[in-house]
């Protein structure tokens, strides 16, 4: 039986395991609290945090997500102990010698990190479209920015602690420093119209959705992913369900193909949503399901593998619940459950297509990969391309391509990308980017001291410079005349 009790003013929560004894210290702070400029500095905490504790003779992992950032150690009362203990000391006082240190560790890793394009699409350059985008705000970061975010997030009223043992560990002290409970954001959205889809940059195809966070969801998931296996059984498939701390949860699913195999991958997928949308559900699927799930319930309880959960649950206000409670609510479960849940995710669906898609599946609206207006200002012709101009004024900045606008608004603008030669990339808050490169307008320089006098500092990402060969230029040769 889970048992809830204090540590230091940090609530947790601990129950007897089998097995070796393990321990975590979560916050509640991840990827979506950060804005693009700052982008990463959740991340590079976390590595300060435990930089020089691999030494203690314990297994340690740590990870930044989403929603939460969290501290874990496996081994003995005193490893455990140990390692909580320094997290919290290097919280207090980071290795300031180290930040830049950390800074190339983190970019070494992004380098072969592919980022899933979804969570953009769904929610722009803000909150819960973070997972996107890299970590570009790591090159401006400073001590003070880092001190100032974990005295924000990296608190005691902000965190929660499980442990997996008998006992809370003697000599555990978890001297953090005080603050507020932070609340998960908002999640926001870029998409007016769902079910939508988008053509991958790449290859692939995949879905999610957002759903309320409940059983039968996690149960709607599972029972997909079989579906998924028998009828792409040539391909590999997977699904997930990732539980929100908004009462809400993520489900995606994703199909991985050869470029030849595309279309058949995309019909056998959408063919399998619309199928469980309209209600066509193996009873055995959801069967099976409800059982594996109770087993793995029994299973994590006597592991402790529940105990992360629940202290997630506990710093989203919600209270703890015991196995059985949890079982019951799994075994209550039924075919029409399914079928709703499979319903309500469909309307809520986003499908990424393979690249070069130009139509998507009947259906599905295309999510909007442009602007729906120009701002007021001054025309600035490009050199050498009629069908292409920029319009800049008090409000923001368009790009217009022949009959695509690109728009970003100045109230609305997440972050401006800067690089030493003039060129700036201004990215909105629905994700929208106006590239403006000096060298390809008339005026274009006039045009980028503008920008500049009218977007904050705080905004701005300072940008490497660039290889001169990789400027845009005008083209060479003849006008780019607009079609007709």
């Amino acid at each position: 039986m889970i048992k809830q009790l204090e540590v230091d003013g940090v609530p947790a929560v601990l129950a007897p395991v089998t097995g070796e004894m393990h321990a975590g210290l979560v916050f509640r702070v991840g990827v979506a609290d950060e804005p693009l400029v700052r982008r990463g500095i959740t991340h590079l905490v976390e590595h300060l945090a435990v930089y020089g504790l691999g030494e203690i003779g314990a297994h340690t992992h740590s990870t930044t997500g989403v929603e939460h950032t969290y501290f874990h150690v496996r081994g003995s009362a005193a490893h455990i102990s140990t390692f909580l203990n320094r997290v919290c000391s290097a919280l207090r006082d980071l290795p300031a010698d180290r930040i830049d240190g950390e800074k190339e560790v983190l970019r070494a890793e992004s380098a072969g990190r592919t980022l899933e394009p979804r969570s953009m699409w769904r929610h722009g350059a803000r909150d819960y479209g973070m997972p996107s985008f890299g970590e570009r705000g790591l090159n401006g970061l400073t001590g003070e920015d880092l001190h100032t975010w974990i005295a924000q997030f990296f608190t005691r009223e902000n965190a929660a602690l499980w442990v997996a043992g008998d006992e809370v560990p003697p000599g555990l002290r978890l001297n953090l420093p005080e603050g507020v409970r932070q609340p998960a954001p908002v999640p926001s959205s870029a998409l007016p119209v769902t079910p939508a889809w988008f053509a991958a940059h790449r290859t692939g195809v995949a879905w999610d959705t957002v759903v309320r966070r409940e059983a039968r969801a996690a149960a709607f998931a599972n029972v997909l992913d079989r579906q998924l296996t028998r009828d792409l059984i040539n391909f590999e498939t997977h699904t997930e369900y990732e539980p929100r701390a908004s009462r809400n949860a993520r489900i995606t699913a994703v199909a991985e193909a050869a470029p030849e195999h595309h279309a058949a991958v995309l019909a056998g997928l959408t063919g399998v949503l619309e199928s469980m949308r309209d209600g066509r559900i193996e009873a055995a699927d959801v069967s099976t399901v409800v059982d594996d799930t109770c087993a793995g319930l029994r299973d994590a309880e006597v592991r402790g593998r529940r105990l992360p959960g629940q202290a997630f649950n506990v710093l989203a206000g919600r209270g703890v619940r015991g196995v059985d409670e949890a079982i019951a609510e799994v075994r209550a479960i039924t075919v029409d459950d399914v079928a709703e849940v499979a319903a309500a995710a469909y309307e809520s669906g986003l499908l990424m297509t393979p690249a070069g898609t130009t139509t998507g599946p009947a259906g599905y609206v295309a999510a909007p990969a442009v602007s729906t207006a120009a701002v007021t200002g001054r025309t600035v012709r490009a050199r050498r391309d009629r069908s292409s101009r920029l319009v800049h004024g008090e409000d923001g900045v368009s790009v217009v391509e022949g009959d695509a606008i690109r728009t970003v608004r100045y109230d609305s603008c997440a972050a401006v990308l800067a690089w030493p030669d003039g060129g700036r990339r201004l990215i909105g808050d629905d994700a929208i980017a106006v590239p403006v490169e000096p060298t390809l307008y008339r005026d274009g320089t006039a045009v980028v001291a503008g920008i500049d006098a009218r977007t904050p500092a705080a905004l701005r990402i300072e940008m490497p410079a660039r290889d001169p060969e990789t400027i845009p230029q005008p083209r060479r040769g003849w006008l780019n005349r607009p079609n007709g």
